[in-house]
């Protein structure tokens, strides 16, 4: 199954995890001279571990560093999200912090890599009837062989309020999540 292409003029954004060396920035600083991204932990509770963040990546379709992105997500090198978004890389980096630290099996509280590909699956977002911030959310999944882009459609993770919250459903499907 091919990429599905950008619905009408949106910016694309990437969240980037490497699964192995080298890291991430020096990797898309050898595709790009000026590539526009930040790093998803930063001003968060997880500030002190900048250097194991994914970063955000704004990038046009066409762009170096977006095809080598296309690329490594596909051959397993990289892990993380296509988003799109008529907002800007500030918004788009706002929406993915306020769900870092999510609330699961009762009072506990925690990080979630929702940013990675099996767990994304594994919430089963809902579909809004509007979309916010992110429209569209696109990712590389399945076994070796299998895999393919799946999309989701205005998404909701999870339950926002009054904290982001797992229910119970999401709590136990990503305790089989192999990331």
């Amino acid at each position: 199954m091919a990429l599905p292409k950008s619905s009408s003029d949106k910016v694309r954004y990437l969240v980037l995890e490497v699964r192995q060396n080298p890291p991430v920035v020096r990797s898309l600083y050898e595709q790009a001279d000026n590539p526009k991204w930040v790093y998803l932990f930063a001003e968060t509770d997880w500030q002190q571990y900048l250097a194991e963040s994914p970063v955000v990546l704004e990038a046009n379709q066409s762009s170096p560093e977006y095809q080598w992105a296309l690329k490594g997500l596909k051959e397993g090198r990289l892990t993380g999200l296509i988003l799109e978004s008529s907002e800007g890389l500030e918004s788009v980096t706002k929406w993915l912090r306020t769900r870092l630290k999510v609330r699961f099996d009762g009072q506990r509280q925690g990080l979630l890599r929702f940013y990675d590909p099996n767990v994304w699956h594994r919430l089963s977002p809902v579909v809004q009837d509007q979309a916010d911030v992110v429209e569209r959310v696109i990712y590389w999944h399945g076994d070796s062989g299998e895999a393919r882009w799946l999309t989701t459609e205005k998404p909701s993770p999870f339950n926002m309020l009054p904290v982001p919250t797992l229910n119970e459903s999401q709590w136990q499907a990503l305790n089989t999540v192999i990331a």
